[in-house]
């Protein structure tokens, strides 16, 4: 009887309070509280996120303020360092595209023109940069 009263109680204040809330914030409490009822029906025995789970959850915490306050499967500290780690990922995939480190070489034929330059005339680098 005693839990029965928790319980309707428990249900009028989480209705009230839903009657003060915009729509906009019922509709991604809602979002949030399937999305993680979702994770925790795919994984039997123990959580399993996927990536598409992190993404979900970095964007909302980048939209909606109230974000931590709804997440119930994982810390909140957890997402930001999901999100942190997707940005040094992202830079590190774009620095690597298939090039070596530095500056691209110089062709052969610009290396020799170049040194014919500093023969013949006898210019210095500062010289040379501002010709070419």
């Amino acid at each position: 009887m005693r839990y029965a009263f928790i319980f309707f109680l428990t249900l009028l204040v989480r209705l009230l309070r839903a009657t003060r809330k915009s729509r906009d914030e019922l509709v991604l409490e809602n979002l949030a509280l399937r999305q993680q009822v979702t994770a925790l029906k795919l994984g039997k025995h123990k959580l399993k996120l996927h990536d598409a789970d992190r993404a979900f959850w970095i964007a909302l915490r980048k939209t909606w303020a109230n974000w931590a306050g709804r997440l119930l499967i994982v810390k909140p500290e957890t997402v930001v360092d999901w999100q942190r780690r997707r940005f040094r990922r992202h830079w590190t995939r774009i620095s690597q595209q298939g090039r070596s480190p530095g500056r691209p070489r110089v062709e052969g034929e610009i290396h020799y023109l170049i040194r014919q330059m500093v023969r013949e005339n006898h210019w210095g680098a500062p010289r040379i940069l501002r010709e070419l």
